[in-house]
């Protein structure tokens, strides 16, 4: 009962792997993608799609697993707890995973709590899509019900945009509707939560910036703690408290977005997993000295005995991101010195290369990060402007060298 299942083999799945390996386990890793860098520290590779219920079992049952799990990725979180309820390994249990993965399922379970929603339907047709639209007399956003990255994700802002899109939002889904929501502009948050014996705790609240680029809705920054007044930060989480327990989460570390429009707040969406971008493995760690793998690893085979303690370090710390044109690169300074400076820590600079063929830039996997630290907010700006000084990238395009794409 030593092997240890983990859904997902990117970048972001690394440091939970690593960390399991670290801990004694043997590591069974699956991932369609053969090509993915997370194989390398896998004792078992397992070549699936983590969407397939069914598969994935029958692979965690060949290999006795002891416990499966996964971090920083939405998709397989419903396969995990399916998986965990069929073997009888700790979980969160299918029926929530599914109010998790499913952003019509997440709304109607807030309504059902109490909680404002902004308008929304599920549609299922061009024609239904258009006659919400009518009902709306605004812009809306489409969203696919069962997919992250901000794939698919279109805002339109009039009935000739929808009959446009609707068919790119539904092609990113393996459902037959797609969430139309109303589309709201304003100040956002992000709180990532750790959820034990369904008690809840918010770990940190901080603040998203978004790039300037039309339906490119991935964040150039997201900056903990938030720059928020006190009372707000304190709604924002108490309203993450509310939504996380109504939900009736087990265990786990959750990740929640929420947007203000005008002086109420609405929850984006709320996920049984840790944030991307490391927001999981290295931000929620700088911010609270929690070991989030550590964490994830005892819950998913039962061996955490107690809620891990928690610190608030002071510290202020980031994401950044930048996106390239589309082209290929032809220089690349400053990468080596950016590494080394005392107050970044993990990235994905690695995949940066001469030669590289960038890819168009329509959702936020195509983006490349750095995790930032520093003593106080102020200091935080001065990393990040040195950070951007330093990193000097040239891609060649059609219309002549460009760099990178901060904002």
């Amino acid at each position: 009962m030593n092997n240890i299942m983990i859904l997902g083999a990117n970048t972001l799945q690394i440091p939970l792997i690593q960390q399991a390996k670290k801990s004694g386990y043997n590591t069974v890793v699956v991932s369609p993608n053969k090509e993915e860098p997370g194989f390398e520290f896998a004792t078992h590779a397992v070549y699936a799609d983590v969407r397939d219920e069914d598969t994935v079992l029958k692979h965690a049952k060949n290999y006795n697993i002891g416990g499966i799990i996964t971090d920083q990725t939405d998709i397989p979180v419903r396969t995990a707890a399916y998986v965990a309820e069929k073997m009888g390994l700790p979980g969160i249990g299918y029926e929530t995973a599914s109010l998790f993965t499913d952003k019509y399922l997440m709304r109607e379970k807030c309504k059902e709590l109490g909680i404002p929603t902004l308008k929304y339907r599920n549609v299922s047709s061009l024609e239904e899509a258009i006659d919400f639209f009518n009902c709306l007399q605004g812009a809306a956003i489409l969203k696919p019900l069962d997919n992250q990255g901000s794939r698919g994700v279109i805002k339109v802002d009039s009935k000739e945009d929808l009959i446009n899109n609707y068919n790119e939002t539904i092609s990113y889904t393996k459902k037959d509707k797609i969430l139309m929501e109303q589309y709201v502009s304003g100040r956002e948050f992000v709180v990532e939560g750790l959820a034990y014996n369904y008690e809840f705790e918010n770990l940190i609240c901080g603040d998203t910036h978004y790039f300037d680029i039309p339906n490119v809705f991935s964040a150039t920054t997201r900056i903990f703690p938030s720059k928020a007044e006190t009372e707000l930060v304190k709604r924002v989480e108490d309203l993450n408290k509310k939504i996380i327990k109504g939900f009736a989460l087990k265990q786990g570390i959750t990740h929640s977005e929420f947007i203000m429009d005008g002086d109420d707040i609405y929850l984006i969406e709320t996920a049984a997993r840790g944030g991307g971008v490391f927001i999981s493995s290295d931000l929620i760690s700088l911010s609270t000295e929690l070991n989030t793998e550590e964490f994830l690893l005892s819950i998913a085979t039962g061996t955490l005995k107690e809620k891990p303690n928690l610190k608030d370090t002071g510290q202020s710390c980031c994401y950044i991101a930048f996106f390239l044109p589309v082209g290929e690169i032809v220089s690349i300074k400053g990468l080596e010195e950016v590494k080394n400076m005392p107050f970044t820590h993990r990235n994905s600079l690695d995949t940066l290369y001469i030669g590289k063929k960038t890819k168009p830039y329509t959702d936020k996997t195509a983006r490349t990060f750095i995790i930032v630290s520093a003593g106080s907010h102020k200091e935080l700006t001065g990393h990040v402007n040195m950070i951007r000084n330093t990193l000097d990238i040239k891609v060649k395009t059609d219309k002549g060298l460009r760099g990178a794409i901060w904002e």
